[in-house]
């Protein structure tokens, strides 16, 4: 499965329940769908360059903190989502986040499809070819480092011999490994 990169841009509110909502139903979507969501990254409130709207079709009110008479919104909140999936997954993801009333704008961008590639990105480059893996959000817990060889290896390891979870069972892993985020 490729490796994504999501950035997105939501209205700013007082509290972060609704940022907290879009989050875990985004990554509950990738994961019920078979993908798995890398690292989560929320880079605070910030002004925005120029003020923004949330599109007619969306129903952009004022409603947030953020938020002008006119509806447009002076601040956001931005996060970024590191994530692999199947296409029809991202289409199911990018349709969910263009529908979305909270979101002003979000941008989701391929960073690889395969370990080569993933390694050799921009991201990656002055690492030494180092993979970065984060288990829980950056201040909590330092990141798990793997060389490339190392990651072949065990994902050799991991699509071989091996007999797969049931789908069910899958599910239920992946649901408590998110909880436990």
């Amino acid at each position: 499965m490729p490796l994504y990169e999501l950035v997105c841009i939501t209205k700013h509110h007082t509290s972060l329940t609704p940022l907290q909502t879009l989050i875990r139903s985004s990554a509950a979507l990738i994961a019920d769908h078979g993908g798995v969501v890398r690292h989560l990254d929320h880079w605070g409130t910030r002004n925005l360059p120029q003020r923004m709207k949330v599109g007619k079709r969306r129903g952009g009110g004022g409603g947030g903190g953020g938020g002008l008479e006119d509806g447009s919104s002076s601040t956001g909140d931005y996060f970024t989502l590191r994530f692999d999936c199947n296409p029809p997954t991202l289409s199911a993801l990018n349709s969910r986040l263009r529908l979305d009333p909270s979101v002003l704008r979000f941008t989701t961008l391929k960073v690889g499809s395969t370990l080569d590639q993933v390694a050799t990105s921009p991201a990656a480059r002055g690492e030494n070819k180092t993979i970065r893996f984060r288990r829980d959000p950056p201040d909590a817990l330092a990141p798990l480092e793997m060389d490339l060889d190392q990651a072949r290896e065990v994902m050799s390891r991991s699509s071989g011999s091996s007999q797969p979870l049931p789908p069910q069972q899958q599910q239920q892993q992946r649901r408590r490994a998110w909880d436990e985020l």
